[in-house]
């Protein structure tokens, strides 16, 4: 889940922005007052069969507005290879991750993850993305407890360095079925009592549609949970999860998804909204027509809430 290798390019200690190198065209992301409409990105992931040259080209062909990236994505492409394409890129970046790789589940020294942890955070400084999602990794034989205190004192650590990049962790719980494999937060709850604890400004959490939204109460409290919510994903699925791969794009399965948009530009959301679909059957079209897809999916989204403007 993470890709542990030294890179040339990211330095460590990291330096301080005002070492950075100049930045050149990389565009600033959005600010408050922006519509809906022009504050929905697309994760690389949901192209998944294209490398990074071809996600950024097609993407700002076809008009997407910004890009959400992902590490292992980057490091496919090379790292150093992969700044200079985004930053010649018209395409601002929505975030960068993920972290993960905490409780040791696959191998990884938690020392090795903090390490690449700074050197993500870094890269999202110099790439002015606004937020970085942490996924914690299954509990891999710790007790709940532990786990968590082992997150929070994790987060309490990098959130010093994320604040001097401009950049928030977004811990992401997941729907139960991803508990295996990805995390062991699978509530709105269990994400809260770890925010709370670590207690940070540039700790916040990541807000999944598929995940969430149709969990008990959640519906209820989304206008009380907007302070807490970094960046918000946008997947659909119909009915329960069968499989960690059954997304669907936004609008064509069965959850709330325009309701829940509603209530969080109503409670003063201004944050960014990524589109990521996991979905082998997504994955075999060409991806022109994903993104395409993806694109009709924003557009009736946004003229349903143009009523409420």
């Amino acid at each position: 889940m993470s890709a542990f290798e030294s890179f040339e390019d990211v330095s460590y200690p990291p330096r301080l922005p005002h070492d950075f190198p100049d930045l050149g065209g990389v565009p600033q992301n959005p600010s408050q007052g922006f519509p809906f409409s022009r504050r929905v990105s697309i994760n690389h992931l949901t192209t998944l069969r294209c490398q990074l040259p071809r996600d950024l080209d097609l993407y700002t062909q076809l008009g997407v507005g910004a890009i959400g990236l992902n590490w292992r994505k980057l490091n496919e492409y090379g790292l150093r290879r992969s700044l200079k394409r985004i930053r010649k890129s018209p395409l601002a970046v929505s975030s960068v991750g993920w972290i993960s790789g905490f409780t040791g589940q696959y191998g990884h020294r938690l020392k090795d993850t903090l390490l690449e942890a700074r050197k993500m955070i870094r890269v999202a400084g110099v790439l002015r993305a606004p937020v970085i999602p942490v996924i914690t990794g299954p509990r891999a034989g710790h007790i709940r407890s532990h786990a968590a205190r082992l997150i929070g004192d994790s987060l309490r650590d990098l959130a010093p360095l994320a604040s001097i990049y401009g950049v928030r962790l977004a811990l992401q719980p997941m729907h139960p079925i991803y508990r295996k494999n990805w995390t062991f937060l699978n509530s709105v709850d269990q994400t809260l009592e770890i925010l709370d604890r670590v207690d940070h400004p540039h700790v916040m959490m990541s807000f999944g549609m598929s995940h969430l939204i149709d969990q008990p109460g959640v519906m209820d409290r989304l206008s009380d949970l907007v302070p807490r919510i970094a960046i918000v994903g946008l997947s659909d699925r119909s009915g329960e999860l069968s499989s960690e791969n059954d997304g669907l794009i936004p609008g064509t399965g069965d959850l709330p998804i325009r309701d829940a948009i509603a209530t969080l530009e109503q409670a003063g959301y201004t944050g960014w909204y990524e589109i990521e679909v996991w979905s082998p059957d997504l994955w075999k079209l060409q991806p022109h027509d994903l993104i395409q897809g993806c694109l009709l999916a924003k557009d009736r989204l946004a003229a349903s809430l143009a009523p409420l403007a």
